[in-house]
């Protein structure tokens, strides 16, 4: 599942399934995460979310459960 989240740049689209590792951002108090992906190439990128750690814990998970259950009902 892709979600919008919002960087210190602007928006970005993050692909769910790509993202390996988040965690809260200590630069910025915790008050952002850190969302560290990887790519069908193997290229990793990271990027800072206007997210708390909570929220974006929240979104992930959320997420993830969607796609589980949709390929539940498609096996």
């Amino acid at each position: 599942m892709k979600l919008k989240m919002f960087t210190l740049d602007g928006s970005l689209i993050i692909d769910t399934n790509t993202v390996t590792q988040f965690s809260p951002d200590a630069e910025h108090g915790g008050n952002f995460t850190k969302v560290q992906t990887l790519n069908a190439s193997g290229e990793t990128s990271e990027v800072i979310v206007k997210h708390d750690f909570y929220q974006e814990t929240q979104a992930l998970a959320n997420a993830w459960a969607i796609d589980e259950g949709r390929s539940a009902t498609h096996a």
